[in-house]
């Protein structure tokens, strides 16, 4: 969205603060998003993949802002990362200005055609707390045509599709995905809150900006949801959305390696697996792909203590495999 004189990337709405002080940003409309369980309310909340754009017009700009607990903000100009900084609970000013060699980052940009216009500024937001934009002091102006990639990927899931475990906001899996694809990332992941809701289908179905999606399902219904009731989620989720897009890429993930696979007594996880397979074989539609969470994630190591949020190596992993699974497709 277009606020003033800079872009809110991955924000859909902004909602008023308890005691005035700033506005949240929120990635969903709020209509929806009160709709939702209450991890994902609570999720939509947090700045996952949201970004503040702008071109600097002056020689610096300063955007403030605050956050439920301390996360890191990361700046960027264009595909090159400049800084980062810890945003708190108390307001934290961000200053910006375009680095001595912004001239030789243009010619590189170019020369390898990179996705991202150098002179446009990103302040990519902490992953995991509600953020409050305060204030933006300077002159600046939003992104032009062609400073950003032209194709959005959205990606919806649980905590890992949000970015836990992640350390920094161009750490999750999802949005390495985006960068090793060239393209701009939607993330509508919410920790905990990835229960595939017939609204949250109805949502995604009715968006036209995004050009493919993943969508990753199981691991936040597998332990409070039945294999009847997940089935009945699944298939309306799938079909809603990948039937309103016949032309787009659609990567239907279920669960990633965790713990389940290492206790042999424990099948409902791969029940969850079938239900994913069996819905997007059924269905038949030629860009809508199963994708199966354990290829996706292969090593144990890749997870942290819990054995189910993926550490910064599993990011990786996941990234580097499902980015050449979606090239692969998309490419033949």
């Amino acid at each position: 969205m277009i606020y003033g004189n800079l872009e809110l990337y991955n924000v859909a709405e902004l909602l008023p603060t308890n005691d005035n002080v700033g506005k949240y940003l929120c990635r969903i409309p709020n209509k929806l998003r009160v709709t939702l369980n209450p991890a994902a309310e609570a999720n939509a909340l947090c700045a996952a993949g949201s970004e503040i754009r702008f071109n600097l017009e002056d020689k610096t700009a300063k955007v403030t802002l605050s956050s439920g607990m301390p996360g890191i903000a990361e700046v960027f100009q264009g595909s090159f990362h400049v800084s980062w900084q810890i945003v708190g609970s108390q307001p934290t000013e961000i200053s910006v200005s375009l680095p001595d060699n912004i001239s030789f980052l243009e010619n590189v940009a170019k020369e390898k055609s990179l996705p991202y216009d150098p002179r446009l500024t990103r302040i990519i937001l902490p992953i995991y707390s509600p953020i409050r934009l305060i204030s933006v002091e300077g002159a600046t102006t939003p992104p032009r045509d062609g400073q950003t990639p032209k194709m959005k990927y959205l990606a919806y899931g649980s905590s890992i599709t949000h970015g836990a475990s992640a350390m920094r906001p161009t750490g999750s899996y999802a949005m390495r995905t985006a960068q090793r694809l060239g393209v701009d990332l939607i993330n509508v992941g919410f920790g905990g809150g990835a229960h595939c809701e017939g609204q949250m289908a109805d949502y995604i179905a009715e968006c036209e900006y995004w050009d493919f999606a993943s969508l990753e399902m199981g691991i936040n219904m597998v332990g409070g949801f039945s294999t009847e009731e997940f089935t009945q989620r699944v298939e309306y989720f799938v079909e809603r959305i990948s039937k309103a897009h016949p032309k787009k890429w659609v990567f239907a993930i279920d669960l990633f390696t965790f713990a389940a696979d290492y206790d042999r007594n424990s099948k409902k996880q791969n029940e969850f697996r079938q239900v994913v397979k069996n819905t997007v074989e059924n269905l038949a539609l030629p860009k809508l792909v199963y994708v199966d969470g354990r290829r996706m994630l292969k090593t144990v190591s890749g997870l942290t203590f819990d054995l189910v949020h993926p550490a910064p190596a599993g990011m990786e992993e996941i990234s580097t495999n499902l980015a050449s699974l979606i090239k692969r497709k998309m490419m033949n």
